[in-house]
């Protein structure tokens, strides 16, 4: 089956790309490099968490790229059959007896309908969110006309999301929320040009219009040379971006996640981190940003990840087995948070 997910060891040269199937499907882009970015730090987790992870990644990729293929399509399809057979889950407490999905349901039914608890059904509630979200948002044509509407999306999206992710208390299940939107605000940062060529803006008419800057100007790829354009980066990334963050502080400075989770934070705020420093690099120019930044992210992957990254192993290390301390030891170092690990 396509998109069952791997329960063996993971070979020292598999991506997290491979294990989601991120290649799978017709879909706006390949995003296998993106989920590298996003999401290289789960291979660093010992197995049985790893595989927990994995296995929600999964789900939420599946869900995305059957909303994708249905964009590219331009007709109902496979996403409408795995909302269905979702539907009837969530309805009956029963996986339905034929169907492309079938395991994954079991997955999801041994997860959140074997046993009932608060974290569970407050994760069905969040996947129900999520794939409605989907379903509205994946068009072609889609007009946010103001910054709330903009924040909705956001929440109904990212926040759903995030919280249908493993290892999460009832308590920070309610916060991790405000860091979804956050990590959804950098994400249609990133990709405002492959947007952009596809007939997509997520930018509201509310900021566009405030700049001086039109919809038009940022489909054609020409939104750099008007001058509103910088001063509306800008305001987007130094005066409303912030506000996103401070909502987002409660989890972000949290002191009781999962350590998947710290990992998670601090691998996420590094990549933001990188962005901003990308755009700012590039001028705002988001036409120009993409070559630059996935170049830089190949080579933070190489630098962090040699294994799986084509790095160059020395006879004398090659042998060598890394313990997960040092590993997450090596991931935090990376995202200079501690200088030193004892």
């Amino acid at each position: 089956m396509p998109w069952l997910v791997r329960t063996s060891p993971v070979d020292m040269n598999t991506s997290v790309a491979e294990l989601v199937g991120s290649s799978l499907h017709s879909a706006i882009a390949d995003d296998a490099l993106k989920d590298e970015d996003n999401a290289a730090w789960v291979l660093e987790l010992e197995p049985e968490i790893r595989q927990a992870w994995i296995e929600r990644i999964h789900w939420i990729r599946l869900a995305d790229r059957l909303a994708e293929s249905e964009l590219v399509d331009g007709q109902p399809g496979q996403f409408q059959d795995f909302y269905a057979a979702w539907r009837w889950l969530r309805s009956t407490g029963k996986v339905q007896p034929a169907g492309v999905y079938r395991s994954l349901f079991e997955s999801m039914h041994d997860r959140w309908f074997a046993q009932s608890d608060s974290i569970g059904q407050l994760s069905q509630d969040a996947w129900e969110r999520y794939l409605v979200s989907l379903d509205r948002y994946n068009q072609r044509n889609l007009v946010l006309e103001t910054i709330e509407d903009y924040e909705i999306m956001l929440r109904e999206l990212a926040s759903s999301f995030f919280q249908v992710l493993p290892f999460l208390s009832t308590q920070t299940w309610h916060l991790v929320g405000a860091f979804g939107i956050v990590d959804q605000f950098y994400n249609t940062l990133r990709d405002l040009r492959e947007d952009a060529e596809q007939g997509i803006c997520y930018l509201p008419s509310e900021l566009l219009d405030r700049f001086g800057v039109t919809r038009g100007e940022i489909l054609e790829l020409r939104a750099y040379e008007n001058p509103g354009y910088r001063s509306m980066m800008e305001f987007w990334i130094y005066e409303y971006l912030p506000k996103l963050h401070r909502r987002a502080y409660p989890f972000i400075l949290s002191p009781d996640l999962h350590p998947s989770w710290q990992i998670l934070r601090d691998w996420s705020l590094n990549r933001y981190h990188r962005i901003e420093r990308v755009m700012r690099h590039c001028d705002y120019d988001y036409v120009r940003f993409p070559q630059v930044y996935w170049r830089q992210v190949q080579r933070d992957l190489v630098l962090l990840l040699p294994s799986r990254w084509g790095a160059v192993t020395s006879p004398t290390t090659s042998h060598k087995t890394v313990s997960f301390v040092d590993r997450r030891c090596k991931l935090r170092q990376f995202v200079a948070l501690d200088s030193q690990c004892g």
